[in-house]
């Protein structure tokens, strides 16, 4: 007789239980959200309606976002797994919605990588020149998209002890940067230093330029959460993640509202219309401002935030995958777990390479600031999508734990995800060939998703019981 012992089993595919601390769960969150690459390039999209009143905005975005962390915090006290949201969503709403929305959550997280690789591939060749007169080959764009993907994805499979070690230190370093930036900008400009950038005085638009503004800004946020699919390797993973999540979400919010006020008065809040039209104004303004080595300076920590960017979706994309592989959703062997770094590299391996196919196409049929659009756009449309789903989760799992669901969750919910709603909305307003490709693209994937769960959600292979999420779960310490 062949005696098969089931722990071992389960070993093979388990990650490392309990070996994260609060300090590397937070910065998954804070990386993932890139706040020195957000800080001196992507507020810009938001200063393009927001105007002089862009730190408003800035305000305005954090509220909802620390509002959004608040239903994570509560959901997680209930729930904690590699999937995140994705393990969430299936909790609550059991495993035919939760096999849409990890379709879904995969869709946002290739994107996002392929969208962040983007950022290094097109921007730095066009920032070299735009700002150091530096001409680039027009082919190395290739090289530096598969370079980004793949330098996340080696330091993700190192281990996840690691590859968060590596990205507290970064991701410390390049929010000092910028702060430091910001604040020699404040004190070299004393008489221009006024509260009146956080009313709508020099916003023309006036209360839609502030929403519109709003809606932009919440991209730079966009990563707060990126510690939830951490579940399985932090210790006492319910409560810490829970408290990581919205501690990043002050940490972010703060840094993001220093940023916007102290760009907004060194650019000058009534010429906010150009700097929206700049490719890079963070490291512009450094160079004007304080010198050649400050611009030097934070290109170095702007490039270093997207590669550290990488790493954080590489950890997380992975981890969805092998959650999803468990489930019976993808394929088995995606929830293979190296021998010795005890990360799912096979998994990251295939969702890293479909990030630089995505990048590729994208640049090769829409050019490059048209597929570095595109694939922000989807990325977007995705992660509101799941975001939204999760919120509406609370109290299903509330209900489900036994637990008294009472009015703030529910009402905290559908304020939430109404507003994300308008966010998700708003994200069609600016209508182009990316914009349009990417909408449709977004909307064959939801109706491959709804298909695939509606023929496969009731099978036994992904019927997620109490049983199994007993098992699956990380015990509490």
């Amino acid at each position: 007789m062949i005696i098969i012992d089931l722990s071992d089993v389960i070993m093979a595919k388990s990650l490392r239980r309990n070996v994260l601390n609060f300090r590397e769960v937070m910065f998954q969150g804070i990386a993932a959200s890139a706040p020195a690459g957000a800080a001196v390039a992507t507020m810009t999209g938001s200063a393009a309606f927001a105007l002089g009143s862009l730190p408003l905005a800035a305000a305005v975005a954090f509220v909802i976002v620390f509002l959004n962390a608040l239903i994570i915090r509560r959901i997680s006290n209930h729930v904690a797994g590699p999937g995140g949201y994705y393990d969430y969503i299936k909790r609550g709403f059991g495993s035919g919605v939760g096999s849409f929305s990890g379709w879904i959550y995969i869709l946002y997280q290739i994107a996002a990588l392929a969208f962040i690789s983007l950022s290094i591939a097109v921007f730095v060749p066009a920032l070299l020149s735009y700002i150091y007169g530096i001409t680039v080959p027009s082919y190395l764009w290739i090289p530096l998209l598969i370079a980004s993907a793949g330098f996340g994805y080696v330091i993700s499979f190192l281990g996840i002890k690691g590859s968060l070690r590596y990205v507290s230190v970064m991701g410390s370093l390049e929010i000092a940067v910028v702060v430091f930036i910001g604040l020699f900008i404040v004190f070299s400009h004393p008489s221009a230093n006024t509260v009146s950038v956080f009313t709508l005085k020099y916003d023309s638009y006036g209360v839609s330029g502030i929403a519109l503004g709003v809606l932009f800004m919440y991209t730079a946020f966009s990563g707060f959460g990126g510690m939830t699919p951490l579940g399985e390797e932090a210790k006492n993973a319910k409560k810490m993640i829970g408290n990581a999540v919205l501690l990043s979400s002050i940490v972010l919010g703060v840094f993001f509202v220093f940023a916007a006020y102290a760009f907004t008065i060194g650019w000058g809040p009534a010429n906010m219309e150009s700097y929206a039209n700049n490719l890079v104004p963070g490291i512009k303004l450094a160079q004007v401002d304080i010198g050649i080595w400050a611009a030097i300076l934070i290109t170095v920590f702007y490039i270093n935030s997207i590669l550290t960017d990488n790493v954080t979706f590489s950890n997380s994309v992975a981890r969805i995958t092998l959650s999803m592989s468990r489930d019976g959703i993808l394929p088995s062997s995606l929830s293979k777990v190296h021998d010795t770094r005890r990360t799912p590299h096979l998994a990251g391996l295939v969702m890293v390479s479909a990030a630089v196919v995505m990048g590729f196409l994208s640049v090769e049929f829409l050019g490059p600031f048209g597929g570095f659009l595109f694939t922000g756009v989807l990325s977007t449309l995705a992660a509101l999508l799941v975001h939204m789903i999760a919120n509406l989760s609370l109290p299903a799992i509330l209900k489900k734990s036994d637990q008294r669901i009472g009015v703030s969750n529910i009402a905290l919910p559908v304020l939430v995800t109404g507003i994300l709603a308008y966010v998700f909305y708003g994200t069609f307003i600016s209508i182009s060939l990316p914009v349009i490709t990417a909408s449709a693209s977004f909307g064959a994937w939801v109706i491959f998703s709804i298909i695939y769960s509606y023929l496969k959600g009731r099978s036994a292979k992904i019927t997620w019981s109490e049983a199994n999420e007993d098992r699956m779960e990380v015990p509490d310490d």
